[in-house]
């Protein structure tokens, strides 16, 4: 799991696939499907949007090495 948050093209890539998944399933959920649609397109939705958080919590970026300056 940890290999997904390091690559950040992996786990936002994820997270679009989640948000596009959760629309059809939230919508067929509430109209006509059955209800466990509805609660997985939720669920979707939910963690979709808090993998990009997550990564930039726990594995944040390290900062690039300053530059050696020249007095």
């Amino acid at each position: 799991m940890s290999a997904l948050f390091k690559n950040p093209l992996a786990y936002l890539s994820t997270s679009f696939v989640l948000f596009l998944v959760a629309l059809p399933l939230v919508s067929i959920g509430t109209t006509s499907g059955p209800r466990i649609l509805l609660w997985l397109g939720l669920a979707a939705l939910c963690v979709g949007g808090l993998i990009p958080p997550v990564q930039r919590l726990l594995f944040a970026p390290k900062p690039p090495p300053a530059a050696p300056s020249h007095d």
